[in-house]
């Protein structure tokens, strides 16, 4: 039973165009609401449209990543409004390619690679010290591992692991 094994939660920062389109919608839907009790039914439709709309939004505007990392394996699932959960990755450290902080110089000769970088982070700048790309598999992925993680992944690929 030499397994390791860490979770993490990181909550993403709300964009700020996403509250305001649900304030937008609620701000409709609040009015519909108030033409229809003064007597225009057809506002009806439109009231139900915007306030599902905001409601959707809400859960949008709630995610939280959480990274699993288990003996060799790396999954990362999100998490809306702390209700649905869907697995976005799920990757086999043996095929790791590089993990270095973001900023490092090492990443240089993947960062010009016409590749999608996904990004599992919270998006707030202030914690930019603590994101890492991990290459794998020609994934490019950005997340926020703690240091433990980061050092169990370096003890089973220390040559692959820059911590600087």
């Amino acid at each position: 039973m030499n397994e390791v094994y860490y979770e993490i939660l990181v909550s993403k920062k709300p964009s700020a165009g996403m509250k305001a389109v649900r304030i937008l919608a609620l701000v409709l839907a609040v009015a519909g609401a108030l033409i229809t009790f003064i007597g225009a039914l057809w506002a009806i439709f439109p009231t139900v449209i915007f306030g599902v709309a905001a409601y959707l939004l809400k859960n949008f505007n709630n995610i939280e990543y959480e990274y699993l990392y288990i003996d060799k394996e790396l999954q990362i699932d999100r998490i809306l409004a702390k209700s649905s959960r869907k697995r976005m990755e799920t990757l086999d450290l043996k095929e790791l390619e590089i993990l270095a902080p973001v900023r490092s110089h090492e990443l240089d000769s993947y960062r010009n690679r016409n590749v999608k970088v996904k990004d599992y982070s919270s998006g707030r700048e202030e914690n930019n010290s603590s994101k890492y790309m991990l290459v794998i598999q020609g994934k490019h992925i950005i997340f926020e591992p703690t240091e433990e993680m980061v050092k169990a992944i370096k003890v089973y690929s220390p040559r692959k692991v820059f911590t600087y």
